[in-house]
């Protein structure tokens, strides 16, 4: 469950293979390379997704971690490109998810290695 505005990102996603347990987040935070994690927002967090969605304290709520990723917003939003590095060498960039890594890390990661298979099958093509 998510919901998004201009300058906030909340998100409830149930953790696979564990019993009932919950990721709960996050931040939107342009320019903030910290990994540090702060109680205040832990505290907001918290009270985003309760009232996103009540049931969570249908039983008591035990905080199991709370950690941070870096997580500056990137400017224009994600970058995911292949650069040529030259001497048969090539840079695939993978970056810029802001508060939403956990969610979209899976698909960036996929577009990621899809342009590095794109790249290699137009070589072995070119050689031909």
């Amino acid at each position: 469950m998510m919901r998004w505005g201009d300058d906030y990102a909340t998100y409830i996603i149930p953790r696979p293979f564990s019993n009932n347990e919950l990721i709960l987040g996050g931040f939107l935070q342009k320019d903030n390379w910290t990994g540090n994690t702060f109680a205040n927002e832990t505290e907001d967090i918290i009270k985003r997704t309760t009232a996103l969605l009540p049931k969570i304290l249908d039983r008591p709520l035990d905080i199991l971690k709370v950690a941070a990723g870096l997580r500056p917003s990137r400017h224009g939003g994600v970058r995911i490109e292949l650069e040529d590095a030259g001497e048969d060498k090539v840079l695939i960039h993978n970056y810029g998810a802001s508060g939403y890594g956990y969610q979209a890390g899976f698909g960036m990661s996929f577009k990621a290695v899809q342009l590095l298979v794109s790249y290699n099958q137009n070589r072995v093509k070119s050689k031909l």
